[in-house]
């Protein structure tokens, strides 16, 4: 059997040409989305991922020791980007910058709007930074949340418009960013993300940063993150899973892409993450 990856077909840039292996520097590779990302690229890529995090718990399998048919391929670094000068030699060796860091736990952000705040703009900062000053490609993972509420969210129940397309459905370039009061803690998050946005976008156009900008809805799977204790007992249960009712919808979510939505008209949208991870 062969140990190398065998993607269906030659992948291209949106130029057309192939696209020859990289030097990936994952920032967050140990969490839910990266741990998924991380096992992508090994098995259908030729990358290859240096893997930052505090913990590895996740991607064990892929770096505690690399299997054979990997190694030199993935490379852990435990890490806190906070306050660690080696991140910068990390994002110098990489060809791309992949940060998936962050508090994204809704539970967290009314209980604990500091550590939100900083882990989603202060904390990413120096990667930013670095990317811009040593040239390097950046994809940074922001949040649906940027976009605040939506216009039909201030229409009445019953206003006919409150299911026109125009009210409820977000384009990036486009939609208004509307949050809440200052004293609703709960968007601590989503004002966190947005700004990080500004400044990322900012680099771009006064210093050239290269940079992609992606903003996940409810992605679900294996590996979801989870409060002990808040979201379920200890040994864990994801929020978005105590939220259906009917097992059937929540089988469905994790097969396929969905909308689920209420009676007032309030869609979530949720995506399984393999639909989520192409390389």
């Amino acid at each position: 059997m062969s140990s190398s990856p065998s993607p269906a077909a030659t992948r291209l840039d949106l130029d057309g040409n192939p696209i020859a292996p990289l030097t990936i520097c994952m920032i967050g590779a140990g969490g839910f989305i990266g741990s998924h990302l991380c096992e992508k690229l090994m098995a259908e890529t030729h990358h290859t991922v240096l893997a930052v995090d505090v913990y590895c718990d996740k991607i064990r399998h892929l770096v505690d020791p690399a299997p054979p048919h990997l190694a030199g391929r993935i490379s852990f670094h435990r890490l806190n980007i906070k306050n660690d000068s080696r991140l910068e030699g990390l994002i110098k060796m990489a060809d791309l910058t992949i940060n998936l860091a962050a508090i994204c736990t809704p539970a967290d952000y009314n209980t604990r709007p500091l550590d939100t705040i900083y882990s989603n703009f202060i904390d990413a900062l120096p990667v930013v930074k670095y990317c811009s000053e040593n040239s390097k490609r950046l994809i940074h993972f922001s949040t649906c949340e940027v976009y605040g509420k939506t216009i039909g969210s201030f229409l009445p129940k019953d206003h006919p418009l409150r299911k026109e397309p125009e009210f409820y459905v977000l384009k990036e370039d486009e939609s208004p960013c509307i949050f809440g009061p200052i004293v609703k803690q709960r968007w601590s998050y989503a004002c966190a993300k947005q700004l990080i946005e500004r400044l990322v976008f900012a680099e771009g156009a006064e210093n050239g940063l290269d940079f992609t900008i992606v903003r996940p809805f409810n992605w679900i799977g294996p590996r979801m993150d989870f409060i002990p204790g808040v979201d379920g007992p200890s040994e864990g249960v994801p929020r978005v899973l105590a939220c259906f009712s009917n097992v059937s919808v929540l089988v469905s979510c994790i097969y396929a892409p969905c909308s689920v939505f209420s009676e007032d008209a309030r869609y979530q949208w949720f995506c399984r993450i393999c639909s989520g991870e192409s390389p």
